[in-house]
């Protein structure tokens, strides 16, 4: 909000407000539970967080294991890209939750999906945008290009921002 209004023109209208990048935190480490209850996320939407300390069930971790990244299963997009979608190999290349010190890890809880350190988010809000606007999430996805560059996994984030149908573009608002 203080970057819009520092930044925004009298004639401009705000139509999405992102904020995305490497947190280094996840919300699956018992370390990091509170990081997992930041009111950032009070603000910004997750689209894959279902709440704090809790992932929705197709998500996958974002950070690979270093030691891995130049194996055959990861090292190329298409392979990464495999990896990522073989449950069993996934939990072979991607870094597992950090536990709280001097406590045991017990992941996945019961019943749950194995996903791993997700660090890179996108997220979006809507409170600061145009009250001409609308945002919908249409998409998530997980980005293979960069395999053997890095050790994340990069996130795109697909909005559909409809604009009120009143609006002409003219107009004061």
């Amino acid at each position: 909000a203080d970057f819009q209004a520092a930044n925004k023109q009298p004639d401009e209208e705000v139509v999405f407000d992102v904020l995305c990048g490497d947190f280094n935190f996840d919300n699956c480490s018992p370390d990091d539970t509170l990081e997992q209850n930041h009111s950032l996320f009070d603000d910004y939407g997750d689209p894959c967080r279902e709440g704090p300390g809790k992932e929705k069930p197709w998500v996958i971790g974002t950070l690979l294991k270093q030691p891995t990244l130049y194996e055959e299963d990861v090292n190329t997009s298409l392979t990464l890209k495999r990896t990522l979608e073989t449950k069993e190999l996934r939990k072979q290349y991607i870094s597992p939750p950090v536990a709280a010190e001097g406590f045991p890890l017990v992941y996945p809880e019961n019943g749950q999906p194995w996903i791993g350190r997700r660090i890179d988010y996108i997220l979006y809000r809507e409170s600061t945008i145009s009250k001409l606007c609308r945002t919908e999430v249409e998409a998530v996805t997980f980005i293979t290009q960069l395999a053997s560059l890095t050790d994340h996994i990069p996130v795109s984030l697909r909005l559909n921002v409809t604009m009120d149908s009143n609006y002409d573009g003219d107009d004061d608002v």
